[in-house]
Formats: structure tokens, C-alpha cells, sequence
């Protein structure tokens, strides 16, 4: 068993902390006897105890960064709660905050048969700390996870205790072996308190392999031949044949013209008795005069008929290929539907538009 510090006299094992945990003054306070941990050296008690008096020393008379050299010295030999008050007291002296918060809290969970008002006064420190640092409530989705914040190790989940650090952007991140880490970022000011989740991906999750995703089946669509609008060359072929065809009607109505001033009384005096007679035969009078007036008039009816047709032929094939161009427009458009019909009226010829809509 270990030794025990003593003030004026022998202490019990019990701790009084209400003198140390006082603003105005600061004793020093028996250790509490505990069990070495196996293995540690049974000096290690009677080390803790030098540097604990040397660190009440040196409070008593206000050397601070003295005093927190002498406590941490003794609370990296022997963590006990007594050590890690008086630890806490000189760290908020010195404005170590987070660390001031650290200890005061293993004070608060570890402390055995303190006065309600020492614990009292443990968490006013505690308050006192905090107003200048981040509170973090870690929540982690598996046991047995290494805890770390900023690449630090604080702990192994559940860590069923608050975890604090400094303000600012802090990394956190929890790490199983065999898992993909959890991690995550949060900005924290002075005096927050944040609780952070982190969870690892699920085991069925990560076990099962991604399938690729196949597109959904679609039956094949008959392509729209309109779609891309009308033919160029067919447009350019309608365009050159209706003309042609204009331009054959308008020849032969010249020549029909001419034939039939060539036989008109004008050009022959008495062509119209002439014709009105028939074709001429070898009794008619003025045979050969009548002969060559019903040619040159039969010749021109015939040709104004084929002019004719040749002007109806212009009319379908352009009204046909503006239809087709339109059409075929429309149709890549999205438009209505239009349907050209011919239509051939004595005395004259035409084209009839109808649009579906």
C-alpha cells in the first residue's frame, strides 16, 4: 500500500478538499491510499507525494507555473483525483482551459467521500473552464472505436464523457480495424456545445457488390422519316420540274398565238368563211388560200390545249413540292400536318390545301 502525505499531522484516508478547492487559501490535502497498477514501480506513491508538496508550496505562496510543473509531475506518476483538482486549479491560473476541464471533470467522476460543497465549488472550475472552450458529446455507431479528434486519440467508444477542445475547425474521426474510418469537421466557438455522430457504413452495406444499373428495356420506335425535316433534293427536283413544265406551257401558248394570227382574217382576208366551211377540199374555192387557213387554226387549238396541260403540270408539281417542303417542316417542328390535293376545275386547274391541327 502507499504512503500518505500528511499537513500538520497524520490524516485519515478519507480527503477533505474543501481547503484546497478555496479561493483564499490552498493546503495541502492527504492522498488517498489506492493500489499501485501491477507491474508499477512501489515508489512511484512516495514520488507523486514529493512533487504533490512541492506543488501546494509553491500555490501558497502564488507561483503558479511552479505549482502546475510540481502537479503534473506528480499526475504523471499517480492519476488520482486530489492530484488531478489541485492540477485543474493551477491550469486555469495559467488560462490552460481545456486542460483545467480535463481534470476537474476526472475529479468530478472519480472523487470518493468529498462534501457536496467541495464538489460544488469542482464544478464552478468546471463552468469557469468551459466559457473559453469547445464541449463535444461524441456518438459513435460501434463499440470498441478509436476516438480522435484533431489526430489525437481521446478515447474508445462509448466514451460516456464529454470530450473538450479548443474553438476553432476540429477533425474528428473514429477508426475500427477492418472498417472504413468515420470521420468528419465542425467549426466550434468559445463556450459551445455540439454533439457529433459518427457512424460507420453498415457491414451488409459495404459486403454487397455494386450492380450496374441497366437502362430500362424500350421497344424500338419506327424512325420518323419527317422527323428531319424534307428532302433538299427532292424540294430542288419539284422546283426545276415545275418550271420546266412553265416554261413548256408558256412556248407552246406563244406558238398556239402565232398560228392563230397566221390563219385569222387579219393575216388572210376571208379566213373565217374559209374555216367555217371545214377543211378545204380540191372543189372549194380558193383552195389553197383555205387550205392553209384551217392548218394554221387547227394548228393552234392543239397547241393550246397542250399549252394547257403543260400550265396544269406547272400548277401540281408546285403546289406538290411547296406541299412536301411544308410539310415536312411542320412535321420536324412538332407542327400540324398539311395535305396538298390537285384539283383540275374547267375551265381552269388548281391546288386545294387542307391542315389537320
Amino acid at each position: 500500500m502507499a504512503g500518505v502525505l500528511t499537513t500538520s499531522g497524520r490524516r485519515a484516508a478519507g480527503v477533505m478538499l474543501g481547503a484546497f478547492l478555496c479561493a483564499a487559501t490552498v493546503e495541502a490535502v492527504a492522498l488517498a491510499q489506492t493500489r499501485d497498477a501491477p507491474g508499477a514501480p512501489r515508489d512511484d506513491s512516495a514520488r507523486a507525494a514529493r512533487s504533490y508538496r512541492a506543488g501546494v508550496a509553491a500555490a501558497r505562496e502564488g507561483r503558479w507555473q511552479e505549482a502546475y510543473a510540481a502537479y503534473h509531475e506528480a499526475w504523471g506518476l499517480k492519476q488520482h483525483f486530489q492530484i488531478a483538482a489541485n492540477l485543474a486549479r493551477a491550469e486555469l491560473k495559467l488560462g490552460k482551459h481545456r486542460d483545467a476541464a480535463e481534470h476537474i471533470s476526472f475529479f468530478l467522476r472519480e472523487a470518493e467521500g468529498v462534501s457536496e460543497l467541495d464538489r460544488a465549488r469542482a464544478r464552478q472550475m468546471l463552468d469557469e473552464a468551459r466559457a473559453s472552450i469547445a464541449t463535444l458529446t461524441l456518438v459513435v455507431s460501434r463499440a470498441q472505436a478509436t476516438v480522435l479528434v484533431d489526430g489525437v486519440a481521446v478515447g474508445t467508444s462509448p466514451l460516456g464523457r464529454e470530450v473538450y477542445v479548443e474553438p476553432g475547425e476540429r477533425r474528428i474521426e473514429a477508426r475500427l480495424q477492418g472498417e472504413t474510418p468515420a470521420m468528419t469537421s465542425v467549426a466550434l466557438a468559445p463556450g459551445a456545445s455540439q454533439e457529433v455522430e459518427l457512424r460507420f457504413v453498415e457491414r451488409a452495406a459495404a459486403a454487397a457488390p455494386i450492380q450496374p444499373r441497366t437502362p430500362p428495356h424500350r421497344p424500338p420506335t419506327a424512325p420518323d422519316r419527317g422527323a428531319a425535316g424534307p428532302s433538299k433534293a427532292l424540294i430542288a427536283a419539284g422546283g426545276a420540274a415545275t418550271g420546266l413544265a412553265a416554261g413548256t406551257a408558256v412556248v407552246l401558248r406563244i406558238l398556239a398565238d402565232r398560228s392563230d394570227r397566221a390563219g385569222s382574217n387579219a393575216a388572210v382576208p376571208g379566213a373565217d368563211s374559209c374555216y367555217a366551211i371545214g377543211p378545204a377540199t380540191l372543189e372549194t374555192p380558193d383552195y389553197a388560200r383555205c387550205d392553209e387557213v384551217h392548218q394554221r387554226r387547227t394548228e393552234a387549238a392543239l397547241l393550246y390545249n397542250v399549252s394547257t396541260g403543260a400550265f396544269v403540270a406547272a400548277g401540281v408539281l408546285g403546289a406538290a413540292t411547296v406541299g412536301y417542303a411544308l410539310y415536312g417542316s411542320l412535321r420536324a417542328n412538332g407542327g400540324p400536318a398539311v395535305t396538298a390535293v390537285p384539283v383540275a376545275l374547267a375551265p381552269g386547274a388548281g391546288v386545294s390545301l387542307s391542315v389537320r391541327w
